[in-house]
């Protein structure tokens, strides 16, 4: 059976903006006509007779991926995948079995990932009274709003009707926020939308207040509930996602993992007859592991290109629900945590400082305010270092505050991970870093745009030269390259429009005033497309500065990151430009004895190249030289295992030098 209403024309309607909530009057449930009906008709629905015992199929991906903090962009990486057909059946008054009939899964990363078994089913009665989740160890015990008790607990604004054009006529669909009377109870928040006419729920997206998580390491949940109408007069389940966000209850590092559960059902049969043994056994019954037998189309992997990103769902739901509250704590994370940029920020070695152990702290200061603050000591040259910020949300805006002593690498980039970095510097003193000892105060602000994020930021700062004071294990010290150039006011600008891939492009701008002023632009981009037997890569950058342009901000080529087979950082100056063309292609290696990958085929690629470089603006005081033509490089990658590490090689077509490096995969270097 097919929804009259079409699914399209619902999912568009639904997506309008409702009225803006302070427009809107609050009040309890039990006072609002529209609201007491709705409720009502939850509990009356079992009395109709062609929904007193039903059948249908539902179709959904369940996925676990790592979201990575790539300097305000989030990269999703998907560590499992599970694809399941599950017949659903229900039966007044509220019984509901399900039966996993078919279920396929892949793996990209090892995981020992045990799903709880009701994320492998649907929510087939909307819950009912109480909203339960994870098996009751996520969230359980929660009053559903539309629930009699519920009436009484929760507030809600009536935003606007919709008005939804369908082949039988047209539907009127109400959006209503809710949230709990009592901020500091077990509550949802979001937006219900009911059928203004039936009185029945229609779609409903919400999270939960930080109190109603049991579970310490979940962050937040976001639930989207959508029904369609079928034989013009029922609203059934029809789309359903669940998001689950997790993260470290005691360390904020930037990662989290996310799973997300995207059903579809369909196929309703109505006034069905069920034997007895029918609802029998566990809720979400039949296959306990990948297996039967289906006609899946396509690869599993293919399958997920077309599923929305969690993190939109995410942001979503959570300006909805900080509309609703105000500035009050929805993350069930603790407010107070300790702080790490990443792994390396708890220990790490270059070449100036020597080793330097350093920890940080994350502190909500109430009305969704919140501080960070980080300290480090260098042992070789006694250095303090630091930051410190103060931060939050205004209108969908991100505001920051903040301080700062610390040493900046040069480049807009970083070529290596951190851990590989300071163990080179720890071994041999090739630590690839040139540093500068930057004191900088700054505010700023980021907010959303239709396709990424937009940042401003204003400040002061002083860059200072900073001589090597580290003796490595192996070999003499190198010597770190003078950057510095005293004080300077900065204005700096970011459009960043990369998608949850990287894929996209990032522009930086800046315009600094010191003795002299300088300006500089920096782009970069990259993008690809599927063919055959791989994926086309397209990636390139240019930068553009000014005369006056100081040392620690000009543009370096060559090496590792940029143009592997030529002398790392041989090539700079105040312009450069890259461009990339690669073909990447998968490709089948055997997967070493990694804990908890033995039994997988994790994914690898190769992927050949051809690049090319140019630098101008040559700056003589500096040992990188503008190139005043195009050196081209040929080369490949090897991305291996997830990919968990990557092999790079290239020789530079004119000078024949060859070059290799080895480090974890970049998509990880913020957590390494």
């Amino acid at each position: 059976m097919r929804p009259l209403l079409t699914p399209a024309i619902l999912a568009l309607a639904l997506a309008l903006p409702g009225a803006p909530v302070a427009a809107q009057q609050w009040q309890r449930g039990d006072t609002s006509a529209l609201l007491v009906r709705a409720s009502t008709q939850r509990l009356t629905r079992d009395a109709d007779t062609l929904l007193a015992a039903w059948r249908a199929s539902a179709h959904g991906v369940v996925r676990m991926a790592s979201i990575m903090d790539h300097g305000g962009t989030s990269q999703e990486r998907v560590i499992r995948a599970d694809q399941l057909e599950v017949e659903v059946y229900g039966e007044a008054p509220n019984r509901h079995k399900q039966f996993i009939i078919a279920w396929r899964d892949s793996s990209f990363l090892p995981n020992r990932i045990r799903y709880h078994r009701d994320h492998l089913g649907i929510v087939a009665n909307d819950f009912g009274s109480t909203l339960r989740l994870g098996e009751g160890e996520e969230v359980r015990d929660v009053l559903h709003p539309l629930s009699p008790e519920g009436l009484t607990r929760y507030e809600f604004a009536v935003g606007d009707t919709l008005q939804i054009a369908g082949p039988k006529g047209t539907v009127r669909v109400v959006s209503v926020q809710v949230r709990p009377v009592d901020p500091n109870a077990a509550a949802t928040v979001g937006t219900l939308y009911l059928d203004a006419d039936r009185a029945v729920l229609v779609r409903f997206r919400f999270t939960f207040t930080a109190i109603a998580y049991r579970d310490p390491t979940v962050e937040d949940i976001t639930v989207t509930l959508e029904n369609a109408l079928l034989e013009g007069v029922r609203w059934l389940p029809w789309r359903q996602s669940i998001v689950i966000r997790r993260g470290t209850p005691w360390l904020d590092l930037p990662i989290r993992t996310v799973l997300r559960a995207d059903w579809t059902i369909d196929d309703y049969e109505l006034g069905v007859t069920h034997p007895a043994e029918r609802f029998l056994g566990f809720f979400v019954d039949g296959l306990r592991r990948p297996g039967g037998t289906f006609a899946w189309q396509g690869a599993l992997a293919d399958r997920l290109e077309i599923l929305p990103h969690a993190e939109e769902s995410i942001a979503a739901a959570q300006r909805d629900a900080a509309s609703a509250v105000g500035k009050r704590l929805l993350a069930g994370l603790p407010s107070t945590r300790l702080l790490a940029g990443g792994l390396s920020d708890l220990v790490r070695i270059n070449r100036v400082s020597g080793v330097t152990p350093g920890l940080g702290a994350r502190m909500s200061l109430g009305a969704g305010v919140t501080a960070r603050l980080y300290g480090g000591v260098g042992l070789s040259d006694g250095r303090v270092l630091g930051r410190v910020s103060v931060g939050g949300d205004v209108g969908g805006a991100a505001w920051t505050i903040g301080a700062g002593r610390e040493l900046t690498d040069l480049g807009d980039a970083p070529s290596s991970s951190g851990f590989s970095a300071s163990l080179r510097a720890l071994l041999n003193g090739s630590d690839p870093g040139d540093w500068t000892l930057v004191e900088r105060v700054h505010a700023g602000v980021r907010f959303p745009t239709s396709s990424g994020t937009t940042g401003i930021e204003v400040g002061r700062e002083w860059s200072w030269s900073v001589p090597t004071d580290f003796t490595p294990l192996f070999g003499d010290r190198t010597r770190n390259i003078p950057l510095g150039s005293g004080g300077a006011t900065v204005l700096r600008a970011v459009l960043d429009q990369r998608d949850a891939h990287g894929e996209g492009w990032l522009l930086h701008a800046e315009a600094g005033h010191a003795s002299m002023g300088w300006r500089r632009v920096h782009w970069a981009g990259r993008t690809s497309v599927g063919v055959k037997a791989g994926r086309v890569v397209l990636a390139g950058e240019f930068g553009l500065g000014s005369e006056g342009l100081p040392g620690y901000r000009n543009f370096v080529l060559g090496g590792r990151g940029t143009l592997p087979g030529l002398p790392y950082r041989s090539l700079g100056g105040q312009r450069m430009g890259r461009v990339e063309v690669g073909w990447a292609l998968p490709l089948a290696v055997p997967t070493p004895p990694i804990p908890n990958a033995r039994a997988l085929s994790l994914p690898s690629t190769l992927t050949p190249f051809l690049a090319v470089g140019v630098a101008g603006g040559d700056q003589p005081a500096y040992p990188w030289r503008a190139s005043a033509r195009l050196e081209p490089v040929a080369g490949g990658y090897l991305d291996l295992w997830g990919p968990l590490l990557r092999i790079e090689g290239g020789i530079g077509l004119r000078s024949g030098h060859l070059a290799f490096g080895f480090d974890i995969h970049p998509d990880w270097w913020p957590l390494f």
